[in-house]
């Protein structure tokens, strides 16, 4: 009888830093077949190595994966296919250092980060290595070691390659077999860009006051702020010729058109909305002040706007103060002290800066 031809080897994924990001990522695409391996934080990584990943999805438990994790890089093995980065932006270079245990031949890089400029950063640090842009753009928390919370079944990944000699298709496909609405984009800036769009809405002011999103967008003055920001941002993008494209779950092209709205219009239209998708849940920026580590990833988000307003002579005050609160709240509590529960101390400091 004739021979039978050996079976495909499945693909083998590494996620670096992984929270909620990657567990989510990891424990859809174990389920499609492919080996999958975490590198955590301990406690979140022992859960997973006795548990695996739990998925919570309105109360339930939707899915228990079964996957490898580990507290090291150097204990993770390999080689690897792939290989996804999912650390906070202000660990990049460090993740960067750790990451040449794991980068061979024919693996290829990808960052699923929020922000932009970590992509333009690895590329500057690897410029040899094959690398794609990602964005997951549902809504997960690690609420617990080894449990995600889903918090909307809307949703899915975008990726783009920033080398040009990546094809991401095959990557768009496997994801799509676990599960996970996925799209391919040509330009990794349009669609990193404007994913920061919605990174940008319910952050930072929430973050500073230390007030729920859904209040922010409540308050007809911090609504103005919001889409202030937001527009500077926008425009931002028109100067640099980046394009706002719509993301898996996300519309982004509909929310600039309602954004560019008269302020109370835009409120009375996208308040519902934005206010009910993130209700009382507290933003990235403010887990990055309440845990007390001395940085967040505010430098990713207003602040990239603020640096390509430069670079662009283009004027962006709202998001000028709001980074520089959140830059020096990191470094001293006392400064979040003092705008904490204070909407109208923050609205006094806008107002001028719109007024310079």
């Amino acid at each position: 009888m004739p021979e039978r031809p050996a079976a495909t080897p499945p693909l083998r994924f590494l996620f670096f830093g992984a929270g909620a990001v990657g567990s989510l990522l990891g424990a859809r695409i174990a389920q499609a077949g492919c080996e999958v391996t975490l590198v955590g934080r301990p406690p979140h990584v022992e859960a997973v190595a006795k548990g695996g990943v739990r998925m919570v999805t309105a109360g339930k438990v939707s899915n228990q994966s079964v996957l490898a994790a580990r507290p090291t890089i150097a204990e993770a093995g390999g080689p690897f296919d792939y290989v996804f980065l999912t650390v906070k932006g202000y660990d990049t270079m460090d993740a960067i250092e750790q990451l040449h245990l794991v980068l061979h031949p024919g693996t290829i890089l990808g960052s699923f980060q929020n922000g932009v400029g970590n992509e333009e950063a690895i590329a500057a640090a690897l410029p040899d290595q094959a690398l794609v842009a990602g964005s997951l753009t549902v809504p997960v928390s690690l609420d617990e070691p080894g449990t995600i919370q889903l918090h909307s079944r809307r949703g899915g990944v975008a990726l783009a390659p920033v080398s040009p000699e990546v094809n991401v298709a095959p990557l768009v496909r496997k994801l799509r077999q676990a599960g996970l609405k996925s799209r391919r984009y040509t330009d990794f800036r349009a669609m990193k860009w404007s994913k920061l769009l919605f990174n940008l809405l319910g952050n930072a002011q929430s973050a500073i006051l230390d007030l729920p999103p859904g209040h922010v967008f409540a308050d007809s003055e911090l609504f103005r702020y919001e889409r202030a920001a937001f527009l500077e941002a926008v425009t931002v993008m028109q100067r640099m010729r980046v394009a706002v494209v719509a993301l898996p779950g996300l519309p982004t092209p509909a929310l600039r058109w309602a954004m560019g709205l008269p302020p109370l219009l835009a409120q009375m239209l996208l308040e519902p909305q934005l206010g009910g998708a993130r209700g009382g849940k507290m933003p990235s920026l403010w887990w990055d002040l309440s845990r007390g580590r001395g940085k967040t990833e505010a430098s990713y988000l207003n602040g990239a706007v603020v640096d390509a307003g430069r670079r662009f002579d283009v004027p962006t005050p709202i998001n000028s103060v709001l980074w520089a609160i959140l830059e020096k709240s990191t470094k001293l509590p006392a400064e979040w002290e003092r705008y904490r529960r204070q909407p109208d101390r923050l609205k006094a400091l806008l107002r001028t800066a719109i007024r310079l």
